[in-house]
């Protein structure tokens, strides 16, 4: 699966990943102390939604178009108010759509740190412009973001891979073990397309082989049944050692974006293995 960025910018799992991640980061600040986040496959930043891409995949139109026409209630009100934020320059109307860095630069203060990953020089460029109008220290490096799991001490760290690769799966839990052995306080939040239950089933028992039974929320958005494993049927975020308080921000999260947008027989699941 190939899961380009400015493709499906502010789809459906955009929206839940996004919203997820803001209620982690919220969880995240009540410590107090500087944070040093590596996001491993940062993209743009923020994306165009009148781009070609975007005029192909059409997806925005069931994403963020129906989140600021007031489809969507009230635990989606912080990714709202963010994606009101990229526009203000723009007019009120969602023309752009913030991804990860982005949304993450907005949620950190001037102490802590952001690392982006990107290999692709034109999407590198990019994300440079995009993040140098921020207060917030940032650097954006072009290296795999899976090595750079563990070349730096991170407090949390977001795997946001484009599942192009085989290995893609593999390559998560990898980072993850090397992470915690530079800081085994690390959070880690994985984000995966819902095609077959099998895929996600199998990734998280080697995830949880290998980063040596800690704890791991899941919160599954399946906007419907997962019967057909060619299709993108749902979104998942996985986090690894989640904040206390997490579980039920995401669960409504999910249950709201299955409840506005999903197909009959959809459903929002959360738990902890």
């Amino acid at each position: 699966m190939n899961y380009r960025h400015s493709f499906h910018a502010g789809n459906f799992a955009d929206l839940h990943k996004h919203a997820v991640l803001l209620a982690l980061l919220k969880a995240l600040r009540p410590e107090s102390r500087a944070l040093t986040v590596i996001d491993t496959h940062a993209g743009a930043g923020i994306y165009d939604l009148g781009n070609d891409d975007q005029a192909r995949s059409q997806e925005a139109a069931r994403g963020v178009k129906a989140l600021m026409a007031g489809d969507l209630p009230g635990s989606f009100e912080p990714l709202i108010e963010a994606v009101r934020a990229a526009n203000s320059w723009v007019d009120d109307t969602a023309k752009l759509y913030p991804g990860s860095p982005w949304l993450i630069v907005s949620a950190l203060d001037e102490d802590d740190l952001y690392i982006g990953c990107e290999v692709q020089p034109e999407v590198r460029e990019q994300l440079e412009l995009a993040m140098g109008a921020t207060s917030v220290p940032t650097e954006v490096r072009a290296v795999d973001g899976y090595e750079a799991a563990g070349l730096a001490s991170a407090d949390f760290i977001l795997i946001d891979p484009p599942y192009e690769r085989r290995d893609d799966y593999e390559q998560a839990a990898q980072a993850v073990v090397a992470a915690q052995a530079l800081n085994p306080e690390v959070v880690v939040a994985i984000w995966t397309p819902l095609k077959d239950l099998e895929t996600l089933d199998g990734f998280l028992r080697d995830l949880k082989g290998k980063a040596g039974g800690v704890e791991i929320l899941v919160s599954e958005a399946r906007m419907r049944p997962l019967h057909d494993p060619m299709k993108m049927n749902g979104s998942a975020m996985v986090v690894v050692r989640p904040p206390r308080g997490l579980d039920n921000e995401a669960h409504a999260v999910a249950e709201a974006l299955v409840r506005a947008l999903g197909d009959t027989g959809g459903e929002a699941r959360t738990w902890r293995t």
